[in-house]
């Protein structure tokens, strides 16, 4: 597995896996619908672009196969994190937290916020973040229960 910044080229191979992945590792704690509504966020590719432009936006790979994706804002909003549903539990998300975690550290922020979903909550808390409350996001009319976390810095 190798980490690298990401490209505008590979925002096909991104959205494909951040759909799939909400699709497949998301469907034991969300509803059809919920899912759906997730997903559609895949419709904007403009706004995915200026992710990948302005923040901090790594992906894993593995042989020029990306395997997950995360990102963090240089105010520290993690704002993404996916791993591909063919390979969970390989270590791939904590490896892309901990290059995100060094990036805000490099930037003396304190803390780290981000929304966790139901199903990613337990492996933030493994890995220092705690949930500050629970909310609904509404997407396309339909809510989506998730947790605003923080992760404080030293």
């Amino acid at each position: 597995m190798k980490l690298r910044k990401a490209k505008q080229i590979d925002l096909k191979q991104i959205l494909e896996l951040f759909k799939d992945t909400v699709t497949n590792v998301n469907s034991k704690d969300y509803n059809p619908q919920q899912l759906d509504a997730w997903k559609s966020g895949a419709e904007d590719k403009a706004r995915w672009l200026k992710k990948i432009a302005d923040q901090c936006f790594v992906v894993a790979e593995n042989d020029s196969e990306i395997t997950g994706f995360g990102s963090i804002t240089k105010e520290g909003y993690l704002d993404t994190l996916f791993v591909h549903k063919d390979h969970q539990h390989e270590g791939i998300a904590t490896a892309l937290v901990e290059a995100l975690v060094a990036f805000a550290n490099e930037r003396n922020l304190d803390k780290i916020i981000t929304e966790g979903s139901i199903t990613a909550r337990p492996f933030f808390e493994k890995h220092g973040f705690e949930v500050i409350q629970e909310q609904v996001v509404n997407r396309k009319g339909i809510s989506i229960n998730n947790f605003k976390m923080r992760k404080v810095l030293k």
